[in-house]
């Protein structure tokens, strides 16, 4: 018999997964789909399992690490995906394929069955349906992105169902129907749901507008991602996270000062996972991003390049020149305040062991970079470190991280809007004034001006620019670089500090003994080289091999990968 193509829940499965409430008031053994659908307890225990498709801190694994902003600095699967050197029968291709299916198998099964519980107010009922919806648009919104035409599913399947094996719908008939369902059901949800408060972490309004916003702008629907943007714009709840300190709200907003889970003052994270360290033993979340960026003992993983560090401006707003720069201090000089808010500077705080410097007396300052792995403290593949969602207090402790994920916050939104507004050919200085300038006040940074643009630059670079730069570390790089088009910049070498920069009386590592590569007259540290992309296949990610095994109708898989 052929096997399933979708991994549907069960019902027992999803009980499995209800609240402890829930199982304490029904025995997993008297429990039959006949007479689970009763209460509001009920809809919410299913509804809970859809957080799953957020993948909270792994989402930074399966988009960063592909990316050329912050890659995990040896190879990993998802870094091979990225440097185009994958094949149908990459397994994290086909996890990705058949998680976002599981998931959208947990909201169908919700949608088909939750009007049983009569006996729950409509308006409830509504709320978690739309909730559903949300899930099932994000999760389309996943494969599309990375796939383009998938099978559009909407009942449970099983193995007798003739849609397991049917063939891929058009990308935009899913994108149309995905949209359509947001549209029609969102006002459903909450206008907004409080940081700090106990359903943060659900869906609101605010939220399926920005996830609409992004649909709609990722598919070249720039009207209709201009509305929806305005639409969440126009809400009276939200706005960025801001307490009169520009040198410290940026970093802030992405660790513990700040997080929304936390602080009812930040209104600017529409949408996050959250974890929970602070649960009995059996029940606590977290992961270890903090200590994967800052690890004491080994390598950081995560590791900003050479491409990131030179893409910030300088606080003047002009194009940072490389060759005027003389020293490893002097990169982080009189530039975007955003960058030392993201990327660790010299003289900042920090708990990653001793730093590379040979003069250093005090191991909680970071001064210089460490070029080896001596066990000793962070050794780093690119002369750079995080800083961006690194949280001090966990560093030295594996996994007790419950730091928030930001998944949707509301500069994004603001972003949106602008880039929607200039491929319309619309932009004015007031557009910019209220997005582009406004992340920009929040850390001090001068404004941004259509009459005086950095030199040689364009209205369109430097939005991208502001994208790259604001939203830095969150999950957008690889899929912006996709849309864009923009595929050569996967392709080149990964690229870490100049060697001139370096004092080599200060690095117990001989220069010598490290890889470098000579761009334009300089030597750049060289973290990856054989990365390549090819336009014709690479755009989007193959149907998985298994996929393709299990329900031919799927064919013919997608350009270059017949």
């Amino acid at each position: 018999m052929k096997r399933t193509l979708y991994s549907l829940c069960a019902v027992a499965a999803v009980l499995c997964s209800c609240n402890d409430a829930f199982l304490d008031r029904y025995p997993q053994d008297q429990m039959t789909d006949a007479n689970f659908w009763q209460t509001e307890g009920h809809l919410a225990g299913v509804a809970n399992t859809f957080t799953s498709s957020l993948y909270g801190k792994y989402w930074l694994n399966m988009t960063e690490i592909m990316a050329d902003s912050a890659p995990w600095a040896v190879n990993t699967a998802f870094r091979t995906i990225g440097a185009g050197n994958f094949t149908t029968e990459t397994s994290q291709i086909n996890s990705i394929w058949r998680d976002s299916f599981t998931n959208i198998g947990r909201v169908n099964y919700f949608l088909n069955n939750y009007q049983r519980a009569s006996a729950v107010d409509v308006k409830v009922r509504e709320r978690y349906a739309a909730e559903a919806y949300f899930y099932r648009a994000y999760n389309y919104w996943v494969l599309t992105t990375y796939f383009g035409d998938v099978p559009y599913i909407t009942e449970e399947l099983d193995v007798e169902h003739p849609d397991v094996y049917r063939g891929r719908d058009a990308r935009m008939t899913v994108i149309a129907n995905i949209t359509r369902d947001l549209e029609e059901h969102y006002k459903a949800l909450p206008e907004y749901i409080a940081a700090a408060s106990p359903e943060f972490g659900r869906i609101s309004q605010g939220a399926a507008l920005a996830l609409l916003s992004r649909i709609y702008l990722y598919n070249g629907m720039y009207h209709e991602a201009l509305d929806a943007a305005e639409r969440a714009m126009a809400s009276p709840y939200y706005g960025l996270y801001e307490t009169g300190h520009p040198d410290e709200d940026y970093v802030n907003l992405f660790n513990y000062t700040g997080r929304a889970s936390r602080n009812a003052s930040n209104r600017e994270v529409m949408l996050a996972f959250v974890y929970n360290y602070d649960l009995g033993e059996s029940a606590r979340t977290a992961h270890n991003l903090s200590r994967e960026c800052w690890v004491p003992g080994d390598y950081a993983r995560f590791v900003p390049t050479k491409s990131m560090v030179e893409c910030y401006l300088t606080d003047k707003g002009e194009i940072w020149n490389p060759s005027a720069c003389n020293s490893y201090e002097e990169v982080f000089r009189n530039r975007d305040p955003r960058m030392t808010q993201s990327i660790l500077a010299p003289g900042t705080p920090w708990e990653g062991g001793k730093s590379g410097d040979l003069s250093s007396t005090d191991d909680k300052i970071y001064t210089y970079p460490k070029l080896s792995n001596t066990k000793d403290g962070s050794m780093t593949y690119s002369g750079y470190y995080m800083r961006k969602c690194v949280e001090p207090s966990t560093v030295r402790y594996v996994s007790h991280d419950d730091n928030d994920i930001v998944i949707i916050r509301y500069a994004e939104v603001l972003l949106n809007y602008i880039e929607a507004k200039e491929r319309l050919g619309t932009v004015s200085q007031d557009d910019l004034d209220m997005t582009v300038n406004r992340l920009r006040d929040r850390v001090g940074m001068v404004h941004l001006k259509l009459d005086n643009l950095p030199a040689g630059s364009d209205i369109r670079t430097e939005i991208q620019r502001e994208r790259r730069v604001e939203l830095f570390f969150e999950g957008h790089r690889y899929f912006d670089i996709i849309r864009w088009k923009q595929g050569e910049l996967l392709a080149g070498d990964l690229l870490g500090v100049n060697r001139r920069w370096l004092d080599q009386s200060r690095l117990s590592e001989n220069l010598n003994d490290l890889s470098w590569k000579n761009v334009d007259g300089e030597q750049y540290l060289l973290i990856e080289t054989g990365r390549r992309f090819d336009p014709g296949r690479h755009y989007l990610l193959p149907v998985p091999f298994t996929q393709m095994q299990l329900n031919p109708d799927l064919a013919p898989n997608n350009p270059g990968w017949n």
